[in-house]
């Protein structure tokens, strides 16, 4: 993998002060095909939410058991986690792009967007520290734990009506 991979593998990690940091050795869950449009937006803006949140919830329960939900983790086991995690994004992220976003859930999915975007910062961020050997990548996890939590993608993302299990991503 390149180190965008590697970088949204960190999101997971680094993605708020719950987020997690790994991914599971476990077979993927079924994901969630195109969502049909029905003829009320109401119904297309809510199926497509309860088909993203399962998405988020299949990652989270992934990521916890392999680590155990932990955020904060050695510089070891984040380094060896990171080849598995990096695939769980990856195919998070592709299962994700299956998912059609009906015309009334714009607004939602630039609020995911937007949190993804966040998180991949995060994960350049950690990677970038973690290379640089254990204090970096300590002195990153301390600054992710007192600022991640508060970024305003996160609560856009969690007003749009995405789970926190989103934090997974």
């Amino acid at each position: 993998m390149g180190d965008m991979g590697r970088m949204r593998a960190i999101a997971i990690a680094a993605s708020g002060c719950v987020l997690v940091a790994a991914c599971s050795s476990t077979g993927h869950s079924s994901a969630p095909g195109p969502v049909p449009v029905s003829s009320s937006s109401g119904d297309a803006v809510r199926q497509y939410l309860t088909a993203v949140n399962a998405l988020c919830d299949g990652l989270e329960r992934k990521i916890i058991a392999l680590n155990g939900g932990q955020f904060d983790i050695p510089l070891k086991d984040f380094l060896a986690q990171l080849p598995q995690h990096t695939k769980l994004v990856d195919d998070f992220d592709r299962r994700l792009a299956m998912i059609v976003v009906p015309p009334a859930a714009a607004a939602k999915a630039r609020a995911l967007a937007g949190y993804i975007a966040f998180a991949s910062k995060l994960d350049a961020a950690r990677l970038r520290a973690a290379r640089q050997g254990a204090a970096a990548y300590r002195r990153e996890i301390d600054a992710e734990q007192k600022s991640a939590a508060s970024d305003p993608s996160i609560a856009a993302r969690d007003a749009a009506g995405f789970s926190e299990s989103c934090n997974a991503r």
